[in-house]
């Protein structure tokens, strides 16, 4: 990875902590490069800002789709619900017959949206899916966001030996830090062996 880029033009437009985003993408990028994936694809569920597509972008070559309801957090590729049969149309337009590399979950947080973003778009994609913001109010009593939950769930199906992911591996990444009332929250990997 272009360290340099990193620290000089992506990281401080992040608004991310930068440990756990620096580790995530060296992570991301130590496993393409083991499966020999160039130019990858990478989907983003909820953009913010479209800041990820310029580093996806930069750092990987990577072809970026973002897809979000609202235009308030940035242009996406995709402006539409993200759950309605016509943007699966449209995604899978846009991927032409290549699968999903990396799978960005990061819309709506509730219990209910993130677990249907997974089941929805998951099968189309053939090697990491990213839940973000896997400790986001773990330990309050905000139950609009709950991906702690659905991430907790997932672990515990590996746990239990569930067929389904016996060939994958969950990874958290995730420093608990105090910033005035900012939290920082967390990622989580799902990779294929």
């Amino acid at each position: 990875m272009n360290l340099k880029l990193f620290n000089e033009l992506i990281c401080p437009r992040l608004e991310q902590h930068f440990p756990e985003w620096k580790m995530f993408l060296e992570i991301c990028e130590i496993y393409l490069k083991n499966h020999k994936i160039e130019n990858p694809v990478v989907v983003e569920l909820g953009i913010w800002k479209n800041i990820q597509k310029r580093f996806w972008e930069q750092l990987f070559g990577a072809t970026h789709i973002g897809i979000d309801h609202t235009r308030r957090r940035g242009k996406p590729d995709i402006y539409a619900e993200i759950h309605s049969p016509g943007t699966m149309k449209i995604l899978k337009e846009k991927l032409n017959g290549r699968p999903i590399n990396i799978l960005f979950i990061d819309a709506d947080h509730s219990y209910e949206a993130v677990k249907k973003d997974y089941e929805v778009f998951s099968p189309l994609c053939s090697d990491i899916i990213v839940l973000h913001d896997i400790n986001s109010c773990r330990h309050e009593e905000n139950k609009q966001v709950e991906v702690w939950r659905f991430w907790d769930e997932l672990k515990l199906k590996a746990y239990n030996g569930e067929e389904e992911y016996k060939n994958f591996l969950f990874l958290s990444i995730h420093q608990y830090i105090w910033e005035g009332h900012r939290i920082q929250m967390g990622i989580g990997l799902i990779m294929k062996k």
